[in-house]
């Protein structure tokens, strides 16, 4: 479930210009982070390393991503 949780948030990347990015999206966004990081940790304990950096680049990228919405704001 995990693994198809996080193979679900690869697909997840919004086309939304930055400023018109909704808390839903954010929020989803972090939902997906955290499927990331259990499906991380249960590829780590399987020895699964491949898997794992897969993984991590995914998480990578969504952080970025939510990086760059919080550049984007309004100070």
């Amino acid at each position: 479930k995990m693994q198809q949780q996080a193979s679900d948030a690869m697909n997840s990347a919004s086309t939304l210009p930055l400023s018109y990015v909704s808390t839903e999206q954010i929020q989803k966004h972090l939902d997906e982070n955290k499927n990331l990081i259990l499906a991380i940790l249960e590829s780590q304990k399987m020895g699964k390393v491949a898997e794992c950096a897969h993984y991590q680049a995914i998480l990578q990228k969504n952080l970025m991503y939510l990086a760059a919405i919080a550049d984007a704001q309004p100070q």
